[in-house]
């Protein structure tokens, strides 16, 4: 008797995508992904989660890979790690500047449409209105960027100590507040390394004009942000401002800003960057968002980016930046006067 063929799975543990091109190394690049679906199978409340590893990380370390494993089950989740724009300590070496949340989202906006299309394509069940995704340190702004970048597809996101956005003190290695972040970016128009007004003014998260955006596109999305009070590195106080913003902006943010008295010594060991055991940081002050029958579980009530395939504009000092939803998306700055 001849057997029967099967179907193609639903997904592949380990994918490679492609990238938008980057313009200081022109030419094709490649994204690789670690994709861990729950072990209890797919079903129709099955949603998606981005799992963001730090700036210098790389995504299949294996903490990273056990976060998807726990996220996936606890949370009826497809996790995904993605291994974004200068993942991985070799940055440091380069000459060019830290990308800093602009192509690094739009690769993890990728990685969600490309597990998208495939459950699509293959038939397989899950939730398109459960999209999740939480960062630490370097991921954390990366998750907010993607936020913006995808104003009508996240339900929740969760950053837990990321950057306040490219602030001067980063962008060009001031050392501001203690902090030891350099981007390596050049205020001199002439540099290679310049950084244009537009391009640093979009990587704020906190942009009020910005803020007030994304609220109008998606008013049942969820922040969470979670960040020592004693965090140098990437300094609490512009988050502090930056948390301020949103929140004038009507954007619903739970913000954790932790002092001594929430150390726990189980989740939270400290208030600096670090903070302790980060996967149950996370639990701790999300869960009841991201599980499925959490008492405030979250979803969205409408349509996602990827379904609406309409551009996604903000407006800048000198022009707009657009990201493209039409194919794979793609972002891009288009000045006012060329």
């Amino acid at each position: 008797m001849t057997a029967r063929p099967q179907p193609p799975a639903p997904l592949e543990p380990r994918l490679q995508i492609d990238a938008q091109e980057w313009p200081f190394l022109p030419g094709p690049r490649k994204i690789n992904l670690f994709v861990q679906p729950p072990d209890a199978g797919l079903t129709a409340d099955t949603g998606l989660m981005l799992v963001l590893h730090n700036w210098g990380g790389l995504y299949d370390e294996p903490h990273y890979l056990q976060w998807c494993r726990t996220f996936a089950d606890r949370y009826n989740v497809v996790a995904l790690s993605v291994n974004y724009l200068q993942s991985g300590p070799a940055w440091r070496e380069q000459i060019h500047p830290y990308d800093h949340g602009y192509l690094q989202a739009v690769d993890a906006i990728r990685a969600l449409h490309a597990i998208r299309r495939r459950l699509l394509d293959r038939r397989a069940p899950f939730n398109q209105r459960r999209i999740f995704g939480m960062g630490v340190s370097g991921g954390g702004n990366v998750i907010q960027m993607a936020l913006k970048f995808a104003p009508h597809t996240f339900a929740c996101g969760v950053d837990i100590c990321g950057m306040p956005g490219l602030t001067d003190g980063i962008a060009y290695g001031l050392r501001e507040f203690g902090s030891d972040l350099d981007a390596k970016y050049s205020r001199d128009p002439q540099s290679p390394n310049y950084l244009p007004p537009d391009l640093q003014e979009i990587r704020d998260f906190g942009r009020l004009d910005h803020c007030r955006l994304l609220r109008l596109a998606n008013p049942d999305l969820k922040i969470v942000i979670i960040h020592g009070i004693d965090d140098h590195k990437c300094p609490v106080v512009h988050k502090i401002g930056q948390f301020q913003r949103m929140v004038h902006a009507g954007l619903d943010v739970d913000g954790r800003f932790l002092t001594p008295l929430d150390v726990d010594g189980r989740a939270v060991a400290n208030t600096g960057h670090s903070l302790g055991d980060r996967e149950q940081i996370l639990i701790k002050y999300a869960d009841h968002y991201l599980k499925p029958a959490g008492p405030f579980a979250r979803s969205r009530s409408s349509p996602t980016d990827f379904e609406r395939a309409k551009p996604v504009e903000y407006p800048t000092s000198n022009g707009r930046v657009i990201i493209d939803y039409a194919a794979a998306p793609t972002v891009r700055f288009q000045p006012n006067h060329p």
